[in-house]
């Protein structure tokens, strides 16, 4: 199942997926880097605690980094990170978005909940582009995450 609000550049992404496996393996998939490389970007730096560093790579061209905000394995996981990674390559410290992802265990597997929201305080110009390259970049990697939970689950 698939859900995706993209009502005109809300605040706001909403997805939601089912995975056919128990929570405490997503939470794995999400949150350890080898496990994260696996079906989304090329690396990943995950210091799970609050106030720990994230880092995700996609190739040589979209880095992106941002702060753990909470943890509550293997049921919740909240992160702010940057908006622009433009910005971020020029020093700048870039404008940030925060990301909700909660696992609920349902009969069968689990139903993961994601929510990026702040797009609404961005700056003019980069809301809309902020917001369609993460709707559409979500769609992708949830679609790989559904496939890799299914395959190595």
């Amino acid at each position: 199942m698939t859900h995706l609000d993209t009502t005109a550049v809300s605040d706001r992404i909403k997805s939601e997926r089912m995975l056919p496996v128990p929570p405490e393996r997503v939470w794995v998939a999400l949150t350890d880097p080898a496990e994260r490389s696996r079906w989304c970007g090329t690396s990943a730096e995950v210091d799970l605690r609050p106030g720990g560093a994230v880092r995700f790579t996609f190739g040589t061209s979209w880095d992106v980094r941002g702060i753990i905000e909470e943890v509550e394995p293997p049921s919740r996981l909240v992160y702010s990170w940057d908006a622009d990674e433009d910005a971020a390559t020029e020093g700048v410290k870039p404008p940030m978005t925060r990301v909700e992802i909660l696992l609920d265990r349902v009969p069968g597997g689990t139903r993961l909940r994601l929510v990026e929201s702040g797009f609404g305080a961005l700056p003019a110009a980069i809301r809309d582009s902020a917001h369609e390259g993460r709707t559409v970049g979500w769609t992708q990697e949830l679609d790989h995450l559904v496939t890799y939970a299914g395959v190595e689950g």
